[in-house]
């Protein structure tokens, strides 16, 4: 009766696990015929089992579930769920039959359904989900790819792109900043951003080289937009490179005789290098060549009146010119001592302040007609306007016109 009784435990102990056994198979069935609820049921419940839950097999086939579940929810947990169930599946069994030929399309599978949640996520401008997204994408390529399995998953640029742009996005800087680079240096030309924000944040690291070179290669790889310009000029007004910004430049002014706001964007940009000024707004020592860089601001205003007489940003930027150059001027008269007010020098500086301002005023004057004609005026406008009227007011002082100095300051209330 004992060896009977032996042998009947040893047979139910036999049934058991092949009935959980029979789980695996029946979740199995179930996925193939879509029943996804059953198929779960069955697999998680050999799971349970101490006979079948470390098996190879069991895993993966709840990796197989899982991943239908997350392919047809689009569901990033379910797919990350169903990751770590093929992780295990491969970590107890390296060289399993069914993952050498499966492995590479079920886990491209799980790669594509969370790298296409952080696109819907990038779309809705959900910077942290899509930046931990798209982390989460890379995170199952690189997994697949060094198990050296069959295939592998090719590196996706335009992801590497947007992984460093939302990542950009959602402050993280540094990572940002190696994923911009890393889409760079594999080619990716989708995105003229990429260039942009590569330069930006060398700029904010102090590595002029790399700011300069992201320019440069922004530059070449999208030759017709203009922000690379702009960029190359800052980079250079910035580092202090003077003689090639000067260069840079003249090259755009002559390239665009016609075009209004190339003048005006060249005669203020040579007004500002011949004029420098600290973080603060305090004036720095003039360059060595300000009288040369003075009169190419004034020829390149100038033009640009020719383009657009009325325009009240130039009007106001020529006055401006003349205005600044009497205050300096001024400045040195009041400087002279006392013995000095009547000296030749004295007369000389006085007959050029007064010079000054009086060519000033007829610009600053258009500027205020017209900056009136436009009604209501952005920020950067109003406080251009203001400086005008200020300027104005100071020149009818002067001048001793005692009601245009009332009109300007009514105008002055006005804008507050």
């Amino acid at each position: 009766m004992k060896k009977l009784l032996v042998s009947f435990l040893f047979c139910s102990a036999g049934f058991a696990a092949v009935a959980q056994r029979g789980k695996v198979n029946s979740a199995e069935d179930a996925l193939k015929s879509q029943d996804l609820t059953k198929a779960k049921a069955d697999i998680d419940e050999a799971l349970q089992n101490e006979k079948t839950k470390d098996d190879a097999k069991t895993w993966y086939v709840k990796g197989k579930v899982m991943e239908a579940l997350a392919t047809k929810d689009k569901s990033v947990p379910e797919a990350m769920e169903a990751f770590e169930a093929y992780q295990k599946a491969l970590d107890k069994n390296p060289k399993m039959p069914e993952a050498l030929l499966e492995m590479n399309n079920r886990m491209f599978n799980l790669y594509a359904t969370v790298g296409n949640a952080g696109y819907a996520n990038l779309n809705d401008q959900k910077w942290d989900s899509a930046y931990s997204n798209f982390q989460k994408a890379f995170e199952i390529a690189r997994y697949y790819n060094g198990k050296n399995l069959s295939g592998s998953i090719p590196t996706d640029t335009s992801m590497t792109f947007y992984l460093g742009y939302a990542a950009q996005q959602a402050g993280q800087k540094d990572t940002a900043l190696a994923y911009l680079q890393k889409a760079a240096d594999l080619q990716f030309k989708g995105e003229p951003a990429m260039y942009v924000l590569l330069a930006q944040g060398y700029e904010e690291k102090g590595d002029n080289e790399k700011w300069l070179q992201a320019i440069e290669e922004g530059k070449k790889a999208f030759p017709k937009d203009k922000r690379f310009n702009d960029m190359e000029m800052i980079y250079y007004s910035k580092t202090g490179k003077t003689a090639e910004l000067m260069s840079m430049l003249e090259k755009k002014a002559q390239e665009n005789p016609n075009d209004f706001q190339t003048q005006l964007d060249y005669a203020i940009r040579v007004d500002n290098m011949a004029n420098p000024r600290d973080e603060k707004g305090d004036d720095l020592p003039k360059p060595a060549n300000y009288d040369e860089l003075m009169s190419k601001a004034e020829a390149g205003y100038k033009k640009a009146l020719e383009l657009n007489a009325a325009d009240p940003t130039a009007n106001f930027q020529l006055g401006a010119m003349y205005f600044n150059r009497a205050v300096g001027f001024n400045k040195e008269l009041n400087a002279l001592s006392s013995k000095e007010q009547s000296s030749p020098k004295a007369k000389e500086l006085q007959s050029k302040v007064e010079e000054l301002m009086n060519t000033a005023l007829p610009y600053f004057e258009k500027a205020d007609a017209g900056f009136a004609a436009k009604g209501n005026l952005d920020n950067s406008d109003k406080q251009t306007y203001e400086s005008c009227l200020y300027a104005l007011q100071k020149i009818y002082a002067i001048k001793n016109e005692t009601a245009k100095v009332d009109e300007v300051k009514k105008k002055l209330e006005g804008l507050q």
